[in-house]
């Protein structure tokens, strides 16, 4: 039976730990550890993390920014104290330079986000020391962008600065409407409004423009979908394209995570890198998840959606829709832009770029909403 006990916070800091399914434990996620002015975290605190298997949420200030440090106890080989103090200023150019007070690194990788009060347009950003790049910076938040990134301390000054968008995504980013992976018990835009006409021949409808299994026009530009019973694959033509999973944005919202879950969270939020995988050509993006998921030994879950024509995936290594809140789910993303329908209707190009992501807001907190910076 899993115990979850209290954090509780005075000017000695005392963690209480919860063991989850024995070997997990989590500090109480209504409770972050705020940093102390001089930004020292003693050994004594990291020991216990570490010992206890648990996840430590760490909050900070510089100036009107925000910034939170998650550390995974099970990242810690050796314990000691630590400086988590960071200075953040944004530059004349719009970028954002961080700068550390910890002076050596510290043991172990611990994931940094900062929380702008802006919203950022770019979907990914980078940090550079000088003109070369060090991490790739994942962008999270519904209205203000939340950097994070994974970092061991022992880059002192950097400046985090956003990627460039694509000319095709910067011409349709304004106008573009997407339809996060939601099941028809959570309809997201009115989709349920429009069911599709028994015996209706062309696959087209009046309402708005939707085809019968309710999608929305496909953006100009944007691949159409391929019906599955029209899929056709030729395991003669090979090619190749790029997948990776991850869910940092709920490590930004932990507080809405469901305790028992907490283990299945990698620390950083990256359940599979970027990786270059081979597809037979006619393949779709949901048929390469699956094999891509069983050869590297990621549990996925997915059901088949009639009135949509297709597949609906639940979960991805263990990680399902509601664990992290009402409004949260996987949504898949292709060369930067969030198809308008399900994954067994797109169809793989080689080249492809394909990012499953998860989202704790209907696709608002990583790039995917209805309305953008709305």
């Amino acid at each position: 039976m899993k115990k979850i006990l209290s954090l509780l916070l005075a000017f000695t800091i005392m963690l209480s730990l919860c063991a989850c399914q024995g070997n997990f434990g989590s500090v109480n996620l209504n409770e972050s550890v705020e940093i102390p002015e001089n930004g020292i975290i003693k050994e004594s605190l990291i020991q216990q993390i570490r010992s206890e298997n648990a996840i430590g949420v760490f909050t900070g200030k510089s100036g009107d920014y925000k910034y939170e440090w998650t550390i995974f106890g099970s990242d810690i080989k050796d314990a000691a104290e630590i400086n988590l103090g960071v200075q953040i200023r944004k530059t004349t150019e719009g970028n954002i330079q961080v700068l550390l007070q910890q002076v050596k690194a510290f043991g172990f990788s611990a994931l940094l986000s900062i929380y702008l009060n802006e919203q950022w347009t770019a979907q990914s950003a980078t940090a550079y020391v000088g003109d070369k790049a060090f991490a790739s910076v994942s962008i999270t938040g519904s209205k203000t962008t939340i950097l994070n990134f994974t970092l061991d301390g022992s880059v002192e000054s950097f400046e985090i600065r956003p990627d460039a968008l694509p000319e095709d995504e910067k011409e349709t980013q304004a106008t573009e409407t997407t339809t996060p992976n939601q099941t028809p018990s959570t309809p997201v835009g009115g989709q349920d409004d429009y069911l599709s006409t028994p015996g209706q021949s062309d696959n087209k409808v009046q309402n708005g423009g939707k085809d019968k299994y309710n999608t929305d026009p496909v953006p100009e530009g944007k691949p159409k979908p391929v019906e599955p019973e029209d899929q056709e694959v030729d395991k003669g033509k090979t090619f190749t394209c790029t997948f990776s999973i991850e869910c940092s944005t709920i490590l930004n919202n932990l507080d809405q995570l469901d305790p028992d879950k907490l283990e299945m969270v990698p620390s950083g939020g990256v359940i599979l890198g970027r990786t270059t995988v081979t597809f037979y050509e006619g393949e779709s993006v949901f048929d390469v998840l699956q094999r891509v998921c069983k050869e590297k030994g990621i549990h996925t879950e997915a059901s088949w959606t009639p009135i949509y024509n297709s597949a609906y995936v639940e979960g991805i290594h263990n990680l399902y829709e509601f664990d992290c809140g009402a409004l949260s789910g996987w949504m898949y993303k292709v060369n930067g832009w969030y198809p308008n329908y399900g994954s067994s209707r797109y169809q793989l190009k080689d080249g492809d770029a394909v990012e499953w992501r998860f989202t704790c807001d209907l696709g608002n907190d990583i790039g995917g909403g209805y309305a953008v910076g709305g």
